[in-house]
């Protein structure tokens, strides 16, 4: 098999089996993601580039590798805000969160199962983490907000599988 065979193997295990697991949607106990939170830069990967992306998915519909355009990487970072907020705020409750990007996007979460917007979203919690899941069509989107440092720091990983081009990135920020 050849190498980048078995990575895409290797990240097939480590990422797509954990959204199989059922997701607990009680809030761990000192779980509080609730305040101000700042991009760090050094430690967060770079916002994907939408005509970088563009322009691949583009070269794969002319080699008829991808067909529906609705399934198009471009349009799936735009219901993920997090791939481009340098700050988050956010409220949170026994039964949901707010998180408000850059002052402007709103984005409520409740844990559990909900349909928003075309989209079907799982929120709970995965060995202690916050795992959102949202799929809408050939779409399938994951969030892992992991709390680090004593609760001064969110890693949120992010992966979006799409008809076109995935997505994958981590963003870290630091609470004020």
């Amino acid at each position: 098999m050849p190498h980048s065979s078995w990575y895409f193997l290797v990240f097939g295990v480590v990422f797509l089996l954990p959204g199989c697991t059922a997701l607990d949607p009680d809030v761990p106990r000192g779980f509080d993601l609730t305040g101000d939170w700042v991009l760090d830069r050094e430690a967060s990967d770079a916002p994907p580039d939408l005509e970088a992306i563009r322009r691949r998915e583009d070269r794969d519909v002319v080699r008829g590798r991808q067909s529906d355009a609705a399934a198009s990487a471009a349009f799936a970072v735009q219901d993920f805000p997090v791939l481009t907020a340098t700050r988050l705020e956010i409220e949170q409750d026994d039964e949901s969160m707010g998180i408000r990007y850059d002052g402007v996007v709103y984005r409520d979460i409740t844990w559990g199962e909900r349909e928003r917007d075309l989209w079907k979203v799982r929120a709970g919690w995965d060995e202690g983490d916050l795992v959102v899941r949202s799929v809408r069509g050939g779409i399938r989107g994951r969030e892992a907000f992991a709390l680090e440092r004593n609760g001064m720091r969110l890693r949120v990983t992010v992966g979006i599988e799409t008809g076109g081009q995935d997505v994958r990135s981590v963003r870290v920020y630091r609470r004020r």
